[in-house]
């Protein structure tokens, strides 16, 4: 081997050993995000509520917020796309700036793909759509869109000032790549190189200025072969909100979007998923992190605090505790970039009946090798002044979901998209019609058993937290909260019994009367919203909720 090759290949050696030793120090420098989700599409929080809860998620422990802001700031690039209730720039900038003084590091989000229905339902903008029929989904084929969108983009960067890291979305695009143009682009590259290639245009201007970009997992997870066509600069944040801190009985398989048992795992998902079942044998909870890991992605680990197949008026106490303590220990044990706890506002409730759960996050960071229950009974000795787990078995109670008190059984998303569209007259008695069809009446009669369980599972849990109330030393803000959720679940039950009593046949009730309760209940329901809510807002909301199950009662639904 001649001198000249021996040198380059030192040379070579040591340059690969610094870029080696570079990156591992840059790793090291990293700090773990420990992120809070604040939603404002749906929901307008008034300014002194949202400062309040920065300040709350700092003292828990977090040290980034994910600004999901939609139509609530005044923007110039859309703005047909703003809200009666929208900050000004200078409000909202006045809010980062309280925000960075907690330590919390803003990373804004740009829904760029799917969810765009705050955009896409105004007629300027209906060319843009990927489905005409449809409006949350762009056409990211077209170059219009990419204008629209990175134009957006400069937009936001001048709002947020100083960032890290940018949140592209992407996530849910349901009709992707189906309008002809799309469609002819995919049939020539595939879907997933064709969603990498337009994340990586729009994510151009990001990247001269050092900003890294996110995405969220799940589409690029639907086309497994081309999941590495997404650069690696990209953070992806892997959401997740089923798994949690026990064997899963089922796992979300990501190209058959369904979830699934070991049994029904085929040798083709086990192979495009490696990891999915563990050493033992078992279903792997939160498998999809070692695949993105596996392929060379920085991930923040997703859970969720209000998800779909919550109440309307509390969330569920066993499904999200687990879930958030699980992607917690996960987040520490494979030394992700971070966790982030969703909170995703169109499902409603506040952000006082999620305050147990949003400080499980930091808290189970610190003490992975707690149990569950351990877990919670210092999450209740932090907000109560009493280590017990007794609390919660009110919480679990009280957020029991059934129909008529959930999205889509009331007006909340009864088109499917995430809209605050209300619904059209008739909308509760075509539901109930079609869920009579369902395999022959299945569904419906599986509905009937959830309504009449609700009364008393509710009663059970007011009762408990009853007998709580006494023993708190604190946190009484957080059981009123409670105490009202389970007031208003408690009547959404009864009008539940009442609507399959009248489907039966067997309703006693003069209808004006039941009327007259839902009436009182909005008007109770808009006073409460008003404490987190903007005014129209609440006045949106609350309407969402009854005025279609109102109908329902009424000639104008007949």
């Amino acid at each position: 081997m001649n001198k000249i090759l021996i040198v380059t290949l030192v040379t070579c050696l040591a340059a690969t050993l610094m870029n080696f030793s570079f990156a591992q120090n840059e790793k090291k420098s990293v700090k773990q995000l420990i992120v809070l989700h604040i939603d404002l599409n749906s929901v307008a929080l008034k300014e002194s509520y949202l400062k309040k809860w920065l300040k709350k998620a700092a003292d828990m422990g977090y040290n980034a917020i994910l600004w999901e802001v939609e139509g609530k700031i005044k923007w110039e690039t859309c703005s047909e796309c703003t809200d009666k209730d929208a900050f000004s720039k200078d409000t909202f900038k006045d809010i980062l700036k309280y925000s960075r003084s907690l330590g919390l590091e803003p990373i804004p989000l740009l829904q760029t793909v799917g969810h765009a229905e705050y955009v896409l339902r105004h007629k300027k903008y209906f060319s843009f759509r990927e489905d005409s029929d449809r409006y949350d989904c762009y056409a990211t084929c077209k170059p219009e869109v990419r204008k629209f969108i990175k134009s957006w983009i400069k937009e936001y960067l001048e709002l947020f000032g100083d960032i890290k890291y940018f949140h592209l979305g992407g996530d849910e695009a349901y009709v992707f790549a189906t309008s002809p143009e799309c469609a002819t682009r995919a049939k020539e590259i595939g879907k997933g190189k064709l969603y990498a290639e337009y994340m990586e245009d729009i994510a151009k201007p990001l990247l001269d200025k050092g900003i890294r970009p996110c995405i969220w997992n799940d589409m690029i997870m639907r086309y497994p072969n081309d999941i590495s066509a997404i650069p690696k600069r990209f953070v992806i944040w892997d959401w997740n909100y089923w798994d949690g801190d026990t064997v899963p009985n089922k796992v979300m398989v990501w190209d058959k979007v369904k979830r699934l048992s070991k049994e029904e795992l085929s040798p083709e998902d086990i192979k495009n998923y490696p990891g999915i079942i563990d050493k033992n044998g078992n279903l792997k909870p939160f498998y999809t992190v070692d695949v993105l890991k596996r392929l060379g992605y920085d991930v923040v680990l997703c859970s969720s605090s209000r998800s779909h197949g919550d109440a309307v008026f509390a969330g569920r106490q066993n499904l999200h505790s687990s879930n958030i303590i699980g992607a917690a220990k996960k987040a520490v044990e494979d030394n992700l970039l971070g966790t982030c706890v969703t909170s995703w506002a169109v499902r409603i409730p506040n952000y006082e009946t999620q305050a147990n759960w949003i400080y499980l996050v930091p808290l189970s960071m610190k003490n992975g090798s707690l149990s569950h229950s351990e877990l919670l009974a210092l999450s209740s000795e932090y907000f109560f002044g009493v280590k017990s787990t007794e609390v919660f078995k009110a919480f679990s109670d009280i957020g029991y979901p059934f129909p008529f008190v959930d999205q889509q059984s009331t007006g909340i998303m009864w088109s499917g998209m995430k809209d605050s569209r209300p619904a059209p007259p008739g909308y509760i008695r075509d539901l109930i019609a079609k869920w009579k069809k369902n395999n022959n009446g299945k569904q419906w009669n599986e509905n009937i058993g959830l309504v009449k369980a609700a009364t008393s599972k509710i009663l059970k849990g007011i009762d408990e937290l009853n007998e709580f109330i006494p023993e708190a030393k604190k946190g009484l803000e957080v059981l009123q909260a409670w105490e009202r959720a389970g007031y208003f679940q408690y009547w959404g039950a009864v009008v539940a019994n009442y609507i399959v009593d009248n489907e039966e046949g067997t309703l006693s009730l003069d209808p004006n009367e039941i009327i007259a309760l839902l009436k009182n209940l909005r008007s109770d329901y808009k006073h409460w919203a008003e404490y987190w809510m903007t005014p129209n807002s609440a006045v949106q909301n609350t309407g969402l909720i009854y005025d279609a199950i109102i109908n329902y009662f009424s000639n104008g639904d007949k």
